[in-house]
């Protein structure tokens, strides 16, 4: 009986401390000292681009870097970070997808301007691949250089 009070304890305490969704990344050069580099507040974001086509095609190697070169990197010239991966979710039909996806990440000053930017990327991806959707998470982080 005890045992099961103190499980339900250390539950309920998992509902109680709030998360910290804020993540801090320090980026230092070979001439910069640990002790003289400068804090910023930015906004990072985390695009999931999907490679399945509607058909049972998958977006080839070389669509995904036309599109990275004439979209994205345009827009974004100061710098990105992609990572191929393996993602799965239900469509709106209900039916589990799982696909090979891109996922790039951005950090920047946050702007309406660099917030429109990803929006006509978004919007551009979903036109051109006949997609449902591109997962996008955006965070608060704490960067230094």
């Amino acid at each position: 009986m005890q045992k099961s009070v103190n499980s339900l304890i250390l539950t309920s305490l998992l509902f109680l401390v709030p998360v910290h969704t804020n993540t801090f990344v320090h980026a230092q050069s070979a001439q910069t000292s640990t002790q003289n580099y400068s804090e910023k507040i930015f906004t990072k974001e985390e695009l999931y681009f999907g490679l399945s086509k509607p058909g049972g095609d998958t977006i080839s190697e070389l669509e995904w870097q036309l599109f990275l070169n004439q979209v994205v990197t345009p827009r974004f010239r100061e710098g990105l970070t992609i990572i191929d991966t393996y993602g799965q979710y239900l469509n709106s039909s209900g039916k589990l997808t799982r696909e090979k996806t891109k996922l790039v990440i951005l950090i920047y000053e946050n702007s309406p301007m660099k917030n429109q930017m990803i929006q006509e990327v978004i919007t551009s991806y979903k036109r051109k691949f006949k997609q449902e959707s591109v997962l996008r998470v955006t965070s608060t982080v704490k960067v230094s250089f």
